[in-house]
């Protein structure tokens, strides 16, 4: 069912299907589109802003590019980078032999006991951390064979290392990450999203993220990640008390220790500014690898469906009443919502990713210059095709986890 209204700033009289949001497709006016208010580092700010500047250049250059030169290669910025990062690294070794140096000479001095340990704990903050392999929400293999089947086609497909642990959670989103000291290939794939996506567009955002193992992203070796994620620890540290204080008093003390934090965020601006371009084109050819896995439509397609998530919201606020309530039941709706959206309304999520600003957060360019980036590099045949039966397959593994992971999204709504 349709009805008819007028837009309020623009005057057209425009259709409002059942489930669909009212918006113009004359001035834009309601069409959504903005980047998603998220918790942002420092780093990712800096990122975002000088990102910005160069994103309109990046595109073009890798629009023109012959897809031979489309992976990130080794720069002169990328090797400053390293060594800046190296260098992190370097002054927290630094503290640590002061630390023992400052203990030796002066003990059994309560002073040189007590600066030592100061010292150790400082190496302890910034000490470079390879990241927790996450025990929690792991599809094995055993219950999982399907969805591990499909992973590991893509990842060698791809030429990656194959992935032995993946994560389904509940978050509207996808991710990959190489963690542990054993440098151990992780893939996170949250339910609704799965759930919102259809069957290539699933190979479209696996390949996405399994392509980051092998697209050469200078911000995920673990010399460049665990000092960017060092200089965060003393950001927020160093930053925290002036942004928390509640009154004068705090604030001017907060201050004085804010100032502390201006060289290690002078340090991870110029890691920002170093990393840029790298980080841009290494999105840019994970985008590329995906569409040579699933075609190009459908990784844009991907793209746009994204928008989906705010649609997973609504459902939620509308009918998560309270705890006792089944999880299944809730991502149910969710189904059932995606599956009823109107044209005019796709038509909208549509455009609304093609908004100049819209992107999924602040390590992805623009979601509009990634898609005229994959027009402008097409593949038609894609490698792999999403059959139905591989699907129903991998939707009845996820059945076994959906009600914990619909529990988990009614409790952020829930009003008991």
């Amino acid at each position: 069912m349709t009805s008819l209204t007028n837009c309020p700033n623009c005057g057209t009289e425009i259709p409002v299907p059942t489930g669909a949001r009212a918006w113009c497709e004359h001035c834009d006016w309601n069409v959504g589109g903005a980047a998603p208010d998220e918790d942002e580092s420092f780093f990712d700010r800096q990122y975002a802003r000088i990102s910005q500047r160069y994103a309109n250049a990046t595109l073009e250059t890798l629009k023109a590019a012959p897809v031979g030169n489309l992976q990130p290669q080794w720069t002169t910025h990328k090797a400053m980078a390293f060594g800046l990062a190296a260098s992190v690294h370097l002054s927290t070794l630094t503290l640590l032999v002061t630390g023992f140096v400052v203990v030796a000479t002066g003990f059994p001095a309560f002073a040189a006991i007590f600066w030592g340990a100061v010292l150790c704990a400082l190496v302890w903050l910034m000490r470079p951390k390879p990241g927790k392999v996450p025990s929690r929400d792991l599809a094995n293999q055993k219950d999982f064979p399907g969805l591990h089947a499909l992973v590991n086609q893509i990842a060698k497909e791809l030429g990656g290392r194959p992935v032995s642990k993946i994560v389904v959670d509940e978050s509207f989103n996808a991710a990959y990450g190489v963690l542990g000291w054993r440098r151990v290939p992780v893939l996170w794939i949250g339910l609704p999203l799965w759930t919102a996506l259809r069957r290539q567009e699933r190979v479209a955002v696996l390949g996405h993220e399994i392509a980051h193992g092998v697209n050469r992203d200078g911000t995920r070796g673990f010399i460049v990640w665990s000092a960017l994620n060092a200089l965060n620890e003393w950001i927020g540290l160093l930053q925290g008390p002036f942004y928390q204080a509640t009154t004068t008093t705090e604030r001017v003390g907060g201050y004085f220790i804010y100032l502390l934090s201006i060289p290690f965020a002078a340090v991870q601006s110029l890691l920002a500014q170093l990393l840029c371009l790298d980080k841009q084109q290494a999105e840019y050819f994970a985008d590329y690898l995906a569409s040579t896995i699933s075609g190009t439509e459908a990784m844009v397609a991907s793209l746009r469906r994204i928008g989906c998530h705010e649609h997973l919201d609504e459902v939620l606020l509308r009918n998560a009443y309270s705890t006792s309530q089944s999880g299944s039941h809730i991502l149910g709706l969710f189904r059932e919502r995606i599956a009823s959206l109107p044209d005019r309304e796709w038509q909208r999520l549509a455009r609304a990713s093609q908004r100049e600003g819209a992107r999924l957060d602040a390590s992805h360019p623009p979601t509009a210059y990634r898609i005229e980036f994959l027009n402008a590099h097409m593949v038609a045949t894609p490698k792999i095709v999403a059959t139905e039966d591989a699907m129903r397959t991998i939707d009845a593994e996820f059945k076994a986890v959906q009600d914990i992971l619909g529990q988990r999204l009614i409790a952020r709504y829930a009003r008991d």
